[in-house]
């Protein structure tokens, strides 16, 4: 929590209990929720926390640039507490989505592209994770032996 209130008092952020949940709660993760599995998580906790409240922080947060939004799946905001510029991988067997490490394009170092000023950027790509790509390939070989 220490971190957390130091953060917030660098960034001039107003001190909350519910905006130190989710900072928690996003701190070092990995993953990529969305305010819908942050709110259903935190309501464990802390039953008074709306999903309204839940979308402000995460809306401040955004602003504040401590968390980047993604959004790979065109229908839902993720959020990532990693907002050093990466690539995102989307499974479409399981649909997690994994951070790839792989070095920003040439437009992307230069911070322009045909004119245009480059601000942020974000890479998507889309297909079956390992762990997903290993069971097809486990039920393929078991229904072969059939």
């Amino acid at each position: 929590m220490k971190k957390g209130i130091e953060l917030f008092k660098k960034n001039r952020i107003r001190i909350t209990q519910q905006r130190l949940l989710v900072y928690r709660l996003l701190e070092g993760s990995r993953a990529h929720p969305t305010a819908e599995h942050i709110y259903a998580r935190l309501k464990k906790e802390n039953p008074s926390i709306s999903l309204a409240t839940v979308y402000t922080i995460l809306e401040l947060f955004r602003t504040k640039r401590l968390v980047r939004e993604v959004r790979i799946k065109p229908d839902r905001r993720c959020f990532d507490p990693v907002i050093e510029p990466h690539h995102h991988f989307l499974c479409r067997a399981c649909g997690a989505i994994f951070d790839i490490d792989l070095p920003p394009c040439l437009m992307a170092e230069k911070g322009e592209a045909q004119g245009h000023a480059i601000e942020e950027f974000q890479g998507y790509f889309y297909g079956v994770c390992k762990m997903c790509k290993a069971r097809q390939g486990r039920a393929v070989r078991s229904q072969r032996r059939r």
